[in-house]
């Protein structure tokens, strides 16, 4: 080989060498080599996908940080989850974090509904590292965050579904626009819109559905819909009361004070509010019945009601 061909030789694996470097370099400051680098997984990445993709907040609030309640106020939660790890005997308050994303229905807090959905499933499907994100940002809610430990967890966290979802077909061809129209139509016999509260139009009766499309599935919609008392929000439980004078109500319980009940009650097809003085009241006792009529599909006619499982689930 003459002394031409070597310089080439020799220029050539210089130049490789030199991308190699780059390479394992570049890899090194991006977090992608070793297959164990946190990556994305940051307080601040976790707080945008908390109020964003992971669709949390359309459950929980943060202290005075949005208004659902479906779901506990996860003010100070890095706190409240080391105490119930050890009531329950986990190792520590991350180890329950991990336990109730991975398995909702494993600890329910007292008061609530098995209402959490798989966030790695669909409709939501987040991915692992997303939902280590949220993890991190829940960690500085009352505590600090500790990413490695975190990553220890990294296995045990499901990857986001890959299974092929059926998607809905609707019996009917309708669109969310006509279900939108049904849903605060109040020339029907029952009108959505006085109980519920979609994006600042509505009443918030019942629970807030802002949101709800991006959480649930058009299957829920159905069955919450035919049967609204097989499920009902905290917060949202109605009470059996009968005053001294024999009058029976059955409502929500919008305030409840040491003089006086509130309670919102349905009068012909409209919701009202009732003041009953406490001194008048003989007997309360909380109902496992909905305040929803549990007899829409009948009020109803089946292209309205599709209508409307349309507009719910355009709510994302």
């Amino acid at each position: 080989m003459n002394k031409t061909m070597l310089k080439i030789v020799a220029f050539g694996v210089a130049v490789i060498g030199f991308y190699m470097y780059i390479t394992v370099y570049v890899t090194g400051l991006s977090g992608t080599g070793g297959g164990e680098s946190a990556g994305g997984v940051t307080p601040e990445a976790g707080e945008q996908i908390f109020w964003g993709d992971g669709q949390c907040s359309t459950c929980h609030k943060i202290g005075s940080s949005g208004s659902a309640t479906r779901g506990p106020d996860q003010e100070g939660l890095a706190e409240r989850a080391e105490e119930r790890a050890k009531t329950l005997g986990l190792s520590s308050g991350l180890d329950y974090l991990v336990e109730s994303i991975v398995d909702p229905d494993k600890y329910v807090v007292e008061g609530y509904d098995k209402i959490m959905p798989k966030v790695y499933d669909p409709p939501i499907m987040l991915s692992r590292e997303k939902i280590l994100a949220v993890i991190a940002y829940l960690q500085t809610l009352g505590g600090e965050p500790d990413i490695d430990s975190i990553m220890k967890f990294k296995d045990k966290i499901p990857e986001a579904s890959k299974k092929k979802v059926k998607p809905w077909v609707s019996p009917m061809e309708v669109t969310a626009e006509e279900g939108e129209q049904v849903f605060y139509d109040e020339s029907l016999d029952v009108t959505c819109g006085k109980c519920h509260m979609v994006k600042g139009r509505g009443t918030k009766v019942g629970p807030e559905l802002t949101g709800i499309g991006a959480i649930q599935t058009p299957e829920y919609f159905v069955e919450s819909i035919l049967n609204p008392s097989a499920v009902i929000v905290k917060g949202y439980e109605t009470v059996f009361v009968i005053t001294v004078d024999g009058i029976p109500y059955n409502g929500l319980i919008k305030s409840d004070t040491e003089e006086e009940l509130t309670l919102i009650v349905e009068e012909s097809g409209t919701m009202e509010e009732v003041v009953i003085p406490k001194d008048e009241i003989e007997a309360m006792k909380k109902q496992e019945v909905s305040i929803m009529p549990g007899n829409i599909s009948e009020l109803l006619s089946v292209r309205q009601f599709y209508a409307v499982i349309e507009f719910l689930r355009s709510l994302k």
